[in-house]
C-alpha cells in the first residue's frame, strides 16, 4: 500500500510539474526532480523540495536550496518558487534550436506556468551568449513577450545587447 501511495504521489508530482518550463518541446518531456528532502501534500497542493535541489525537463534545467510548488484544484501547477539561500538558484534552458542557452541566477525564481510570467528577485544576472542584465528584478511574460524592469531602490539595472547575437 504504501509503494502505491508513494507511485501515485510521484505521478502527481510528474503530471503537476510538467507544464512549469519554457520549450514547448520540454512540456512534453519526463520531470526528474532530485532533492536530500521534500514534503508532498496532496490535500493542500503544496509540495516542498530541499537540500541540493535539481530539476531536469528536456534542455531546461533548475539548480536551488529551495522548491516550492503549488497546484490548483485541478492539480495543475500554479506557482513554483525555486529559492537559492547559500548560492542564487539557477535556472537554464534551450529557447530556441540554433540560439545560445538563456542562463538565470537569482535569489529567487517564481515560475507561473498558468499564466506564462517569470519573476526573477535579488541579484539578478541572466545571460544568452554575449547579451547579459543585472538588476533586482525582472518580469518576463511569455504570451506578450515582454520583459519589465521595475524602478528598485537597490541601484540601476544594467542591459549589455549585442547585436551580432
Amino acid at each position: 500500500m504504501c509503494r502505491i501511495l508513494s507511485a501515485c504521489l510521484f505521478f502527481l508530482v510528474l503530471v503537476s510539474v510538467g507544464p512549469l518550463f519554457a520549450l514547448q518541446a520540454d512540456s512534453q518531456e519526463k520531470v526528474f526532480i532530485t532533492a536530500d528532502s521534500s514534503i508532498l501534500n496532496y490535500k493542500t497542493g503544496v509540495n516542498t523540495y530541499e537540500g541540493h535541489v535539481k530539476v531536469d525537463q528536456g534542455s531546461t534545467h533548475i539548480m536551488a536550496d529551495r522548491l516550492t510548488t503549488k497546484s490548483n484544484d485541478q492539480h495543475k501547477m500554479q506557482e513554483a518558487i525555486a529559492y537559492g539561500f547559500t548560492e542564487l538558484a539557477h535556472y537554464w534552458t534551450l529557447p530556441k534550436i540554433g540560439d545560445p542557452e538563456m542562463h538565470a541566477h537569482a535569489k529567487i525564481i517564481k515560475f507561473y506556468p498558468l499564466e506564462s510570467k517569470v519573476t526573477l528577485e535579488q541579484d539578478v544576472r541572466v545571460t544568452q551568449g554575449k547579451n547579459s542584465y543585472q538588476g533586482q528584478l525582472i518580469l518576463y511574460n511569455r504570451n506578450d513577450e515582454t520583459i519589465t524592469v521595475p524602478p528598485s531602490d537597490n541601484g540601476r539595472a544594467v542591459l549589455v545587447y549585442n547585436p551580432d547575437n
